[in-house]
């Protein structure tokens, strides 16, 4: 057993994990997963976007990076372009101070991707996405169209405020779910149409606050109605006026709690595997949202790897990953930060395609290359021999880049969402906190104040500012936005996105497990849930057996 030097809790490394290092001369993590876990967070902005110049060609451009960020920031077509050369920040490695220091100044030098974005179709405004089309403020999502403020979707159209969803169409504030179409605040709940308020509902049709059913139609709260009963009911509950569907959300919440059971973790065709919200894993370790991994731990948002650990987005065929971010199809590399198509590298920061790379930042398509400056073979593999020995006398070997060394503020980061401190907090730590500028909230006219219902909601309320009701900031409603609203007849927001994320993220369980025991038998199970939360939790034997 080992003790976090972080936090001082105690926790043990998987076998496979242990196997791993070891091949690659690296020690155990002095950290815990979870605080493992807020280090690599506060290395990735996702949802922050900032309008900036870009340092090549000096045109106004969206970017994840600040507009006084001290990085050089290039729009991501001309970072991918021939008319720079990472080469030519080349550098020799100075055995008089440590790698870290070094490795920082390289990555202030070598310019950075503006936003992590690719083939997206009128769809700017998004971040850590591909082949999207006519969507804006979705991030982290890829193959969609029509879709908007939303956060790890995948395949959708005409959705709205979801999170974590896949292959589904008109929804709106909709969390884990798949292959839904017309479903409105649900959650955990697949191949579902024409509802509101589910929660771990599977074929289901025309159901309302219902929980825990499989393959039902016209059920209101679990219990069945009529077509015309039910259609009569929900109309009468009139949840386009704000006051009325705030009513529904508490009454639904509570009623679930008190009475669903709940299999003590979501995920189905996985094997001797632990975490939440996981598909078709085998032998791996407190894995989240992720699915068709084999001996992997301690992934999020990862997909179709092996031998893989401590990483956040590990897709693609990646194999003997360790702490990366951003990694698609990569072999035996770790400690990288957006980088792809690499092997056999280790601390690469946006390199793509490299192989035999150490200490590198911006190379493309390059092998023997240490702090950007290229050499051979043999001369390759004796300095980088040499560096990992100084590593070892500057107990930097086997660590990755801390928070320190992140291009993002902490509080622009996911670390904040997951992990929150105070500005007082962050900087104790010597981490960087980013002080919003004042303009972007000063006064820019009457605020208006949104209608209860949304029959009542203006046709020009996209040239209206509306202020959040929790943090103060100003924001509006998008023609596309409205037009959903009005189509599901549900009230337009009072918060900002900024908030409306924070709430769906609050809805889902932490990505940390508990022992507790099933409800029902009473065997040890590893859980999101903690012991002393009020749902019926089982086991997935005794879940099965009362769903089925």
């Amino acid at each position: 057993m080992q003790i976090c030097k972080q936090c001082n809790k105690q926790f043990e490394t998987p076998e496979q994990m242990k196997k791993l290092l070891k091949n690659k001369d690296l020690p155990l993590p002095p950290s815990c997963p979870s605080c493992r876990m807020q280090r690599r967070f506060a290395w990735r902005n996702e949802r922050n976007l900032y309008y900036r110049k870009c340092d090549l060609s000096g045109k106004q451009i969206i970017s994840i990076y600040q507009a006084n960020s001290p990085y050089k920031v290039y729009e991501q077509h001309e970072w991918y372009g021939d008319k720079w050369e990472a080469l030519d920040y080349g550098r020799d490695f100075d055995f008089n101070r440590p790698f870290f220091e070094q490795f920082k100044e390289l990555m202030l030098d070598v310019p950075k991707i503006s936003v992590f974005a690719s083939r997206n179709e009128n769809s700017d405004y998004t971040n850590g996405a591909q082949q999207n089309k006519n969507s804006y403020m979705i991030f982290v999502s890829d193959h969609n169209e029509d879709c908007y403020y939303s956060y790890a979707i995948d395949s959708c159209k005409d959705c709205l405020e979801c999170f974590n969803c896949y292959k589904s169409t008109l929804c709106v504030e909709c969390i884990d779910c798949s292959d839904c179409y017309h479903v409105a605040y649900s959650q955990n709940s697949h191949n579902c149409s024409e509802s509101y308020f589910l929660y771990d509902c599977k074929n289901c049709q025309n159901c309302f606050g219902c929980y825990g059913l499989r393959s039902k139609k016209y059920h209101i709260f679990n219990q069945p109605h009529s077509k015309e009963e039910y259609e009569k009911k929900v109309k009468s509950l009139n949840l386009g006026n704000r006051q009325k569907l705030q009513e529904v959300m508490k009454f639904v919440e509570h009623k679930a709690k008190q009475q669903q059971i709940r299999q003590y973790y979501d995920g189905n065709n996985n094997d001797h595997s632990t975490g939440d919200h996981i598909v078709g894993c085998k032998s791996c370790t407190e894995c989240y949202d992720s699915g068709e991994l084999e001996d992997c731990g301690y992934l999020i948002y990862s997909f179709k790897s092996k031998d893989c650990f401590d990483g956040h987005v590990v897709v693609d065929k990646c194999e003997l990953c360790y702490e990366t971010l951003g990694t698609i199809n990569q072999y035996d590399t770790q400690f990288t930060f957006m980088s792809f198509y690499s092997k056999n590298s280790m601390y690469l920061d946006h390199c793509v395609g490299v192989e035999d790379c150490f200490g590198c930042s911006g190379l493309k398509k390059k092998q023997y290359c240490i702090f950007n400056k290229q050499y051979t073979k043999e001369e390759y593999f004796e300095l980088r021999n040499k560096i990992i020995e100084h590593m070892k006398q500057t107990g930097e070997w086997g660590s990755p880049p801390g928070i320190e060394l992140s291009p993002f503020a902490y509080n622009e980061t996911v670390a904040q969402d997951y992990f929150p401190l105070s500005k007082g907090d962050v900087l104790a730590q010597g981490w960087v906190w980013f002080e919003e500028d004042e303009n972007e909230s000063a006064y820019q006219g009457t605020v208006y104040e949104l209608p209860s219902g949304i029959e009542d909601v203006p046709d020009d309320i996209g040239e209206k500012i509306l202020k959040c009701e929790k943090s103060g900031k100003l924001y509006k409603i998008i023609p596309q936005e409205l037009r959903l609203y009005r189509f599901h007849n549900l009230p337009l927001p009072t918060k900002c996105f900024k908030e409306r994320h924070l709430d769906r993220v609050a809805n889902r369980n932490p990505r940390q497990l508990c022992k507790r025991a099933c409800m029902q038998c009473g065997i040890e199970v590893a859980s999101s849930y903690t012991p002393e939360r009020k749902e019926i939790i089982y086991c997935e034997k005794c879940y099965l057996a009362e769903v089925a």
